[in-house]
């Protein structure tokens, strides 16, 4: 019976096999009708970055067909146009075939092939978006998001970045690595702030010797403030919560601790990471965060931030946002009004900074 088993899961996948075959070759004979006809009629069409323009009439039919097919639509057929159309002079057409391909994983080889020959870029960021979290299970895949991260074009090195920094992408060998490159040294510099704050969310412990340099000065604001990010989503990444790198703490609590403060220091982009009701944060994986990140203190967490609360060098709205963190992390009311008044340092007599503290003591 074991051999009869084995058998049939062959003998099913040759009548799928076959059926796939059929209904290419059926597609590739018969003259353009019902769905073919609608994404043939995508050449109308342009696109707004590597998407296809979404009030073109010729998309709106073709979405309404979709809506109305799924899910009922044939998988084959979907499959089967997708492969022919992948070569269609059209840039729209090529986009909207990659993302019907984008579903089947046995498809994964075709679109990079498609990807390698295309000459339009936004196509080819298209591409690069519909294959974006298969790099680690698909060698070829990953290859080509590695090799896009050196792309002339900055779109495609973004979507690329984009990919790579996906929970997907964590096993992907070398992918860390590129991103870390990306931090350092891209010719772009939103880019080079992008890879370093969506860096932190891989948890990768190669970034660490990084943020410590990239958060050692103000040569670069902006940048400071991007690494800072990174280095809270390395240890609290909100809203999966799933790194916790202890290093990433304590070097985040160093940084908060750092003293003269000033308007870019501490940023307060990551003052708020402790607000959990902002951030819609799922009280389950927290707890489970908490049991994992056994070295996270929250005493230890609001005595920092307290400190940037009550010092009127930093940012109003860096002093504004460490109290609401001090909320998320369970300050008491007595806490929030010894900061209002003063106690353990100077009062935030800024106005903002007092709406917020009392809004907390008055919930």
């Amino acid at each position: 019976m074991a051999v009869f088993g084995v058998g049939c899961t062959k003998a099913e996948d040759a009548r799928t096999t076959t059926h796939q075959g059929a209904a290419a070759r059926k597609m590739a004979e018969a003259p353009a009708s019902g769905l073919e006809k609608l994404l043939l009629d995508l050449q109308q069409c342009g696109l707004e970055g590597h998407q296809i323009t979404s009030t073109c009439p010729a998309m709106e039919a073709l979405t309404t067909e979709l809506r109305h097919r799924a899910p009922a639509g044939d998988p084959h057929v979907s499959v089967a146009l997708g492969t022919k159309l992948l070569a269609n002079r059209a840039p729209a057409v090529r986009v909207q075939a990659a993302a019907m391909l984008g579903s089947d994983p046995a498809s994964r080889d075709a679109i990079v092939d498609a990807a390698r020959r295309e000459s339009d870029n936004r196509v080819r960021e298209a591409m690069i978006a519909s294959l974006a979290s298969d790099g680690a299970r698909n060698p070829r895949v990953g290859a080509f998001l590695l090799e896009s991260t050196q792309h002339p074009d900055r779109a495609i090195r973004a979507e690329a970045l984009a990919a790579l920094t996906l929970p997907e992408s964590r096993s992907l060998p070398g992918g860390p690595q590129r991103v870390l490159a990306m931090a350092e040294s891209d010719p772009d510099r939103e880019l080079r702030r992008a890879a370093c704050a969506d860096g932190g969310k891989l948890g990768d412990p190669s970034f660490i010797s990084f943020y410590e340099r990239a958060t050692a000065n103000l040569t670069d604001p902006e940048m400071y403030a991007a690494c800072m990010e990174g280095v809270v989503a390395m240890f609290h990444n909100q809203p999966a919560f799933d790194t916790a790198s202890e290093p990433a703490y304590r070097l985040y609590l160093r940084r908060v601790a750092a003293t003269p403060r000033t308007e870019q220091s501490p940023p307060w982009q990551v003052m708020s990471a402790f607000c959990y009701d902002a951030h819609e944060a799922d009280p389950g994986a927290l707890a489970a965060w908490k049991r994992t990140a056994t070295w996270f203190d929250a005493n230890e967490v609001k005595t920092a931030l307290s400190a940037v609360i009550t010092d009127h060098d930093a940012s109003w709205k860096a002093r504004a946002a460490a109290g609401e963190s001090m909320v998320g992390l369970g300050a008491t009311k007595s806490e929030l009004k010894a900061l209002e008044i003063g106690g353990g340092g100077s009062a935030p007599t800024d106005t903002r900074v007092m709406a917020t503290l009392d809004r907390a003591i008055a919930e």
